[in-house]
């Protein structure tokens, strides 16, 4: 690869990194004020991306010995 070819490529990268840095401050400054939301109005989505047959082979019997259950946040009653 040419060298005048690597600094067009490597200019390029930067330019993109930068645009998208400011992008990201950008949308982070616009609603500095946000309204308040009502935590149990909230919904949670979260998308598993992870190979199932890797999760079976990384919880072998003595991680799950050993594993510590997680305190669940429990709802206000009202």
């Amino acid at each position: 690869m040419s060298r005048r070819r690597i600094i067009v490529l490597t200019g390029a990268a930067a330019a993109i990194a930068a645009v998208t840095v400011v992008g990201f401050a950008a949308t982070g400054q616009a609603d500095n004020d946000p309204e308040p939301q009502d935590p149990t109005q909230s919904v949670v989505h979260h998308q598993v991306q992870q190979d199932p047959q890797e999760v079976e082979e990384y919880w072998t019997e003595e991680r799950m010995r050993n594993a510590k259950p997680v305190q669940m946040p429990a709802p206000d009653a009202e």
